[in-house]
C-alpha cells in the first residue's frame, strides 16, 4: 500500500513538474518585449489601415443605401404635395394688380384688402347671394368657387385667404 501511495504521488509530482516546464517555457518564448507575437509595425502599418478600410467602405454603402431611402421619401413627399396644393387650411395670398388667381371646385376664398373681380359665378357664403363674373368681392365675405377653373382678378395690390387648390397666374 505504500508503495502504492508513493507511485501516486511521485506521478503527480512529475504533472505538476512537466506543466509548471511547460508553462515556464511558454511564457518565456512567446509575447515578450523582445520577441512579441505581434509587432506595433504590423498593427500600424497593415492592420489598421484594413481595418479602417473596410470601416470606411461599410460606412460609405450605407450612407449610398440611406442616400437612396431619402431622396425617394422626398420625392413620395413633393409628389403629394404637388398634388395637393392647398389643403385644410386659409393660406394668406398677396395678389398684385393685374394678377388673377385660378381655383380648383370648392376653393375658399375672402378678400381681407384691395380691389378684386369675379371671372366666374362665385357663391357669396356670408350673404347668400351669387357673385356673377365681373362682380367686385366685398370684403370679409366668404366665397367658394361654384367650378372648376373659376377664379379672380385683382384690380389693385389684394390680399386674400384661400383654402383649396389654386394658381397664381
Amino acid at each position: 500500500m505504500k508503495k502504492r501511495i508513493l507511485t501516486i504521488a511521485l506521478v503527480a509530482l512529475l504533472m505538476v513538474g512537466v506543466s509548471l516546464g511547460t508553462w515556464a517555457i511558454a511564457t518565456s518564448n512567446y509575447g515578450t518585449s523582445s520577441d512579441p507575437l505581434i509587432t506595433l509595425s504590423y498593427l500600424n502599418e497593415t492592420l489598421m489601415p484594413q481595418i479602417l478600410a473596410d470601416f470606411k467602405s461599410e460606412m460609405d454603402k450605407k450612407v449610398e443605401e440611406l442616400t437612396v431611402e431619402f431622396e425617394a421619401q422626398i420625392k413620395e413627399l413633393e409628389d403629394r404635395l404637388a398634388q395637393h396644393s392647398g389643403g385644410d387650411v386659409f393660406v394668406t395670398l398677396t395678389l398684385r394688380a393685374g394678377q388673377s388667381l385660378t381655383c380648383g371646385e370648392g376653393a375658399e376664398i375672402m378678400l381681407r384688402s384691395g380691389t378684386v373681380e369675379a371671372w366666374s359665378e362665385l357663391s357669396d357664403l356670408t350673404s347668400g347671394d351669387k357673385l356673377q363674373p365681373s362682380g367686385t368681392l366685398i370684403k370679409n365675405h366668404m366665397y367658394v368657387v361654384v367650378s372648376a377653373g373659376g377664379g379672380i382678378g385683382a384690380n389693385s395690390d389684394a390680399v386674400i385667404l384661400i383654402r383649396g387648390a389654386y394658381t397664381v397666374n
